[in-house]
């Protein structure tokens, strides 16, 4: 029986692809101060400590929204509030993906199940805002578990910043397949803007003393971060590790040095702001090798940050991680597991676009 994905996402419609809406004020978010600007420097996360444990509880529209705050508390955010008009727009978008076959952010007029040419049309038709973000995925067939797209959304570096943002709301729309040959679809909407990353801020992932994390990741997001690396795409390589701002924000001359705990060096293909416009307040580090089990490494990240208030300033940022004890297959990746090969004959196929 044949299984393949198809899975779209995208940065935003945050003011323009991936941008922010509204403005960002010095004068909010932790460890900002009207009277001098900070040193650029990681917020302040309690990690597991006051995030709680994600539970899934099998519902997909429930566990998505839990999954993403449950991720945002790891770094120091706030939660999102379910928000019903987002929700109704990010369920018609659902049904009407899987009304067309088809997974992406903008609607055909004349379609069936056409609501509104883009997120920002969309979501206005019940909550009027001009910050709209978007995550949408399909997959043939029933969803494999509740928080399969939201996982596989997250893990793709360009669209995690969406997730890690400060939006205030968001809305869950689910359409789920009657048969394996008919698509389930998630899309989640974001909408309004409140600041909370201050200026000199920013967001790692994976965050300071992370444990348990991914060793690897299957690289065929569109964008592709490995496309300067085309030997690389649609190739499992080591998991994304990311710097994300607040409004506004904007990356150059960035430069990741990871070493593991022998001092060897990571090498990764590096993407920012300053060399690929779809890298909105974000800078990443793809490794080219899948990292190693129950490793700690150390992340350095020199660059220059602009923003509302800061005119590029440079900065140089450290943490650590640690990977888990057994290596991950990543969603969308080939598998000789004798339960995937069941559920599918042929690798499983996401783009991500």
């Amino acid at each position: 029986m044949k299984k393949t994905i198809i899975a779209a996402v995208a940065a935003g419609v945050l003011a323009g692809c991936g941008g922010g809406g509204g403005s960002s004020s010095t004068t909010t978010g932790p460890g900002s101060s009207a009277s001098q600007a900070p040193a650029v420097a990681l917020i302040a996360a309690p990690g597991v400590v006051g995030a709680g444990t994600f539970v899934p509880t099998g519902d997909t529209v429930t566990d998505t929204l839990a999954y993403i705050n449950n991720m945002r508390a790891q770094v120091g955010l706030p939660p999102l509030a379910s928000q019903p008009g987002v929700a109704q727009a990010a369920t018609n978008h659902s049904l009407w993906e899987q009304d067309n076959n088809t997974v992406g952010h903008y609607e055909t007029s004349g379609q069936p199940g056409y609501t509104g040419y883009s997120p920002l049309d969309r979501v206005n038709l019940y909550d009027s805002t001009d910050s709209v973000g978007e995550v949408t995925a399909g997959f043939s067939g029933p969803f494999a578990s509740s928080t399969e797209a939201i996982e596989a959304l997250f893990d793709a570096p360009f669209h995690r910043t969406v997730m890690l943002f400060d939006s205030v709301y968001a809305g869950v729309g689910v359409a789920n397949a009657a048969t394996t040959s008919q698509l389930s679809t998630l899309t989640v909407d974001f909408a309004s803007y409140k600041p909370f990353i201050a200026d000199p801020q920013l967001v790692a992932w994976p965050y300071n003393s992370m444990t348990g994390v991914d060793t690897s990741w299957f690289a065929n997001e569109s964008p592709n971060p490995m496309a300067a690396s085309p030997a690389y795409e649609d190739t499992v390589v080591g998991y994304p590790v990311t710097l994300s701002g607040g409004d506004n924000a904007a990356f150059s001359n960035v430069k990741f040095a990871i070493t593991d705990a022998t001092g060897a060096p990571v090498a990764c293909q590096e993407t920012d702001s300053s060399n690929n416009a779809e890298a909105t307040r974000e800078a990443m580090c793809v490794p080219f090798s899948p990292l190693k089990t129950s490793m700690t490494y150390k992340v350095n990240v020199t660059g220059s940050l602009s923003n509302t208030s800061l005119g590029a300033t440079p900065f140089s940022v450290s943490w650590s991680f640690t990977t888990a004890a057994a290596a991950n297959t990543p969603i969308g990746a080939p598998t000789t597991s004798a339960t995937r090969a069941f559920r599918q004959v042929q690798p499983r196929q996401i783009l991500l676009n």
